[in-house]
């Protein structure tokens, strides 16, 4: 029985349709991540600003 991966009809028809999902999924990780990067140096930036915050209040 031929595996999921490399099984398709003569036209390749599955074998396309499997090719586009994995670009679609490698597309959504690299955005993940991406995303993830973005609000990591949203959150060192409000810890920053707390941190001067605090500095100045406490004077």
């Amino acid at each position: 029985m031929p595996s999921t991966l490399t099984a398709g009809d003569e036209d390749g028809k599955q074998s396309k349709k499997i090719e586009r999902n994995t670009r679609k999924a490698v597309f959504s990780e690299i955005l993940f991540f991406e995303l993830e990067g973005l609000f990591a140096e949203i959150a060192q930036s409000f810890r920053r600003a707390q941190s001067l915050w605090e500095r100045a209040c406490s004077r």
